[in-house]
């Protein structure tokens, strides 16, 4: 199963790619959101995890190309942001997010989100 994770920070992505390696994901990584939409097009991934703030396209102008794009398989989308305001929160869900993931998170919690998802077994 393939996997975007986008974060402008390497090190964020870094953690993230680790993390869903370990849970046996095919990870590819994006630095901006116009690189999240490329690999979106190439690559059809099953999950998008990404932040709010990405350069070029910023992640919630990501979540609604993609919605909006029927053309593509519809993969689950989880933001991993530092933006912890509830009405943010809300206008990613009810842009069609699956998820929220708040910054700083550990593996524990992904998992966990996951399992919630459906896309890993207890």
């Amino acid at each position: 199963m393939k996997c975007i994770v986008a974060d402008d920070s390497k090190i964020i992505r870094m953690v993230l790619s680790k993390i869903f390696s370990n849970l046996g994901l095919d990870v590819l990584e994006a630095e901006d959101g116009e690189e999240v939409l490329e690999l979106c097009q190439k690559e059809e991934p099953a999950l998008i995890v990404m932040d709010w703030r990405l350069p070029i396209i910023d992640g919630i102008d990501v979540l609604y190309k993609i919605r909006g794009e029927y053309k593509i398989r519809q993969p689950r989308i989880i933001f991993c942001s530092s933006m912890i305001e509830p009405e943010k929160i809300r206008e990613a869900l009810d842009g069609g997010a699956d998820d929220y993931l708040m910054k700083p998170f550990d593996e524990e919690i992904i998992v966990s989100k996951l399992k919630i998802l459906g896309m890993i077994k207890e």
